[in-house]
């Protein structure tokens, strides 16, 4: 299972990778999705809020889905930080 996650993060950071025309895009997608998670993170906080002003209490899914949320975004940071760091633009 480790040699699994081993594989797997380095087809995410592009570790073998070191074409231009690839990882261009790739950073591109990567900053999007991170700025589309950082949109999900405000209409969470927004949900949470408005949820507690009208006196209804989100349910258990709902957290589960800000976890959820977390992660992806930890996820996203990791791999865009790791690609950055090689500075293969």
């Amino acid at each position: 299972m480790g040699k699994l996650a081993d594989l797997c993060w380095q087809g995410l950071t592009l570790q073998h990778v070191s074409h231009k025309k690839i990882v261009v895009p790739y950073l591109l997608f990567t900053v999007m999705a991170l700025l589309f998670e950082l949109f999900l993170l405000v209409a969470f906080i927004g949900t949470g809020y408005w949820s507690y002003s009208f006196g209804v209490r989100p349910g258990f899914v709902f957290f589960i889905a800000g976890g959820v949320l977390v992660l992806m975004m930890v996820m996203t940071v990791g791999v865009l930080a790791r690609v950055l760091k090689r500075r293969v633009l």
